[in-house]
């Protein structure tokens, strides 16, 4: 029986003791006994199963269908053995059997002359990597450089996606007809990457948003010369023009009555005064309406993605044409504050058009035409909108705070800068929140306070005389409400009767008390900046008790 199990085992295994003498001799081992042989020749079966299916592990991973050398390599180093040197070919190595043999098998291995290689030149050494930099587009228009394609090998990639939109506009499933047109330019251009109900909807959106630019005021009517003139007009109109009236005399009526110095308070006059107030309040309520109901929809709509490129342009664009243009400001923030609570609009990529738009509303010198117009609401708004923007992207670019927090405080420590890119600064600190103030602010606030206040305390040149305090305060009211390069008009008007506020030193005087009273704003500003940050998170940082 057990000479039976060992003809069995002998049959069914690949190695028997012959090869194992064979392999022994090879080596150097010239006597090896047949016990030995025969107890070498399972094991060492077992061990090249092992290798063998591990190595055809490697080739599946590798979705091949060859075994090759590398297999075997890997499988030799999974079971910490030396590799085979020699056989690391990308060919595998063929076979071929010994002659008068049935079961020895050689290597074909073709023989070198070693002298021949030598004498082989060497190859070239292959060039480094390098790495150059071009322009894919300027200001959205593609440059003709050598490393941008060609308009040829634009509209041969185009074509493509023409074909699929031809066949979509014939199948009519998805209602996309009017998109592409077979004759158009590429799809690149602005104009073509939406839908045509998107256009409409885009241009009226920035007709809603431009509407809140007011018109343009009408050049005032030639005043006719002659004594008294002047005082008409201060009778009428406090030094502007007077309304044109309906009055039932005519025209010539109303002129002669002026020239004379007569103001007609007629019931005609003040009933065509309060219409026109009627409608300039029902044009603005009809407009403030329209603008809400489109910045809801920017706000709230799931498909303003494909909007992004052309919001973030237009409100670049239009920031920089409307810099002193409060109405427009306020509306272009209120735009980019919708679009930024929007969740499914992604401003990542187009961060770089509305930051310095932002930053511009927040720290700009002037952004109002009138200093008495309500610039410092725009900047708070502003500087709302830029935390939000820090918000949502900072864990994307980790130097996005830093950044801002730096041009806020550079804007602070700069003493040329204007008084109201003080304020914007202040305010924008404000809204990072405690550690900002703490880390940034707080430091520099006794210097500063000390500043703002010298500034504050400066005593006006040339008091204006007391008889006329009345006169003088209406005078630096009207010069808040218009330009210095405005004030030649209105003086004009009435220069027939000198105003005691007319003196040489009442310009220094004008400018200087607008300089106070907007050093007054940001003293309060940083007041209250710090307060808050002392009442609410002053225990957070005090140093504890001895």
């Amino acid at each position: 029986r057990a000479s039976d199990e060992c003809t069995l085992r002998t049959h069914m295994s690949l190695l028997d003791a012959s090869c194992i003498r064979v392999i022994a001799e090879s080596v150097g081992i010239a006597q090896v006994s047949d016990e030995v042989a025969e107890a070498l020749a399972p094991d060492v079966e077992y061990r090249l199963r092992d290798i063998v299916q591990e190595a055809l592990k490697f080739m599946r991973h590798g979705r091949r269908e060859t075994l090759t050398c590398d297999d075997i390599n890997f499988a030799l180093r999974a079971r910490s053995c030396d590799p085979l040197y020699g056989y690391s070919g990308t060919d595998p190595p063929r076979f071929c059997r010994a002659k008068g043999t049935q079961d020895v098998y050689y290597l074909d291995d073709a023989e070198l002359n070693l002298a021949d290689l030598m004498a082989v030149p060497l190859p070239s050494m292959p060039r480094p990597p390098r790495f150059t930099a071009h322009w894919l587009a300027v200001s959205g228009v593609q440059p003709d450089v050598a490393e941008n394609p060609t308009s040829a090998e634009a509209l041969a990639a185009a074509q493509p996606a023409r074909a699929a939109a031809s066949k979509r506009k014939r199948g009519g499933g998805n209602g996309g007809g009017d998109e592409l047109n077979g004759d158009e330019a590429l799809l690149g251009q602005a104009k073509q990457v939406l839908w045509a109900e998107q256009q409409v909807w885009l241009e009226k959106l920035f007709e809603i948003i431009r509407a809140s630019k007011p018109a343009a005021p009408q050049p005032a009517a030639p005043q006719p010369a002659g004594g008294g003139g002047g005082a008409a007009m201060e009778v009428v109109g406090e030094g502007a023009a007077a309304p044109a009236t309906s009055h039932p005399g005519g025209e010539a009526a109303v002129a002669a009555s002026r020239a004379a110095g007569i103001s007609l308070d007629s019931s005609a006059e003040r009933a065509e005064a309060e219409a026109a107030q009627r409608r300039d309040a029902e044009a603005e309520g009809g407009h403030e309406a329209a603008l809400g109901s489109a910045l809801r929809s920017v706000a709230r709509e799931p498909s303003m993605h494909a909007y992004a490129p052309y919001l973030c342009q237009f409100v670049e664009s239009e920031v920089q044409r409307n810099l002193q243009c409060l109405p427009m400001l306020f509306a272009l923030m209120r735009l980019v504050r919708a679009m930024l609570s929007n969740l499914s609009l992604n401003l990542e990529a187009y961060l770089q058009q509305i930051l310095p738009a932002v930053t511009t509303c927040v720290v700009g010198r002037k952004l109002c035409a009138a200093r008495g117009d309500d610039h410092w609401s725009l900047r708070a708004i502003a500087a709302g909108v830029m935390h939000t923007i820090a918000a949502q992207y900072g864990d994307r670019f980790t130097d996005l705070q830093p950044r801002l927090t730096k041009t806020y405080r550079d804007a602070l420590e700069d003493r040329k800068r204007a008084l109201t890119t003080h304020f914007g600064a202040l305010l924008g600190l404000r809204e990072f929140g405690p550690h900002a103030v703490h880390k940034l602010l707080l430091p520099m606030m006794p210097a500063y306070l000390q500043l703002v206040h010298g500034v504050m305390s400066a005593p006006l040149p040339d008091a204006a005389p007391a008889a006329a305090p009345a006169a003088a305060a209406s005078d630096i009211v009207r010069e808040m409400a218009q330009e210095p390069g405005d004030a030649a008009p209105a003086s004009a008007a009435s220069e027939s009767t000198p105003a005691p506020s007319a003196s040489p030193a009442a310009p220094p005087k004008r400018a200087r008390l607008v300089r106070q009273m907007e050093a007054l704003r940001v003293y309060d500003a940083a007041l209250a900046t710090c307060g808050a940050y002392l009442f609410r998170h002053g225990h957070y940082f005090a140093a504890p008790a001895a």
